[in-house]
């Protein structure tokens, strides 16, 4: 959790870069760059991350499992200088987390790039409290994921996208966090049997989002 004092008004903008009239923030690259409902320009942030994703895998049960690791957000530039107005597309280009289950040995997630489908969403115009300019914002991903179950010698994918929700107050939302909306019934297949049954489900994600990755 980021302390509210540390980051500075919305007001205070950081020396940006106007596009089409309008006028943004720098984009953040450390915790004191970050502003509260303030969107930035475009960028790239490379990010700690955390989840814990709830899997069954049929026949064997049900385990939820602490990954740890990093993904890559590519943000463009909002469609808006004003918080409350503003929508910013985003990309995930990469996801690197790992896990090890109490069932399932040692689990890889990653973006899967071979489904053709990709990976992103945005933040929403608007906010989460009607008719409120310093609220937090709605951000809504879809994800197409592989899991390699290493141990297991299987390599799981979903074909129905994984919806995540955060709520946020800043861009990027270091030290915030969210999920999927509750349970859930995504079916996963096998990588080697696409067309088969499906052999897993996920049924819940829960995650939250560290800061800059230390290069």
């Amino acid at each position: 959790m980021i302390a509210e004092e540390s980051i500075p008004a919305a007001s205070v903008l950081a020396a940006g870069r106007a596009r089409g009239g309008l006028e943004f923030a720098a984009s953040p690259k450390s915790l004191s760059d970050l502003r509260l409902f303030t969107v930035p320009q475009g960028g790239t942030d490379r990010l700690n991350f955390a989840t814990w994703d709830t899997i069954e895998v049929l026949g064997r049960g049900e385990d939820t499992i602490e990954f740890r690791g990093y993904y890559v957000i590519e943000r463009a530039d909002p469609s808006s200088g004003d918080w409350q107005e503003a929508s910013v597309n985003i990309a995930m280009r990469e996801l690197a987390v790992e896990g090890v289950s109490q069932k399932f040995g040692r689990v890889r997630a990653s973006v899967n790039y071979d489904i053709g489908k990709p990976s992103g969403g945005q933040v929403k115009s608007g906010t989460t409290f009607i008719g409120l300019s310093h609220a937090p914002k709605m951000c809504q991903m879809i994800g197409y994921m592989k899991f390699e179950l290493l141990d297991a010698g299987v390599t799981v994918f979903n074909k129905e996208p994984i919806v995540l929700e955060h709520t946020i107050t800043h861009i990027p939302p270091i030290g915030q966090g969210g999920g999927t909306r509750g349970l859930v019934a995504v079916p996963l297949y096998r990588t080697d049997d696409p067309d088969g049954p499906a052999v897993a489900v996920l049924r819940q994600v829960r995650t939250h989002i560290g800061a800059w990755l230390e290069i």
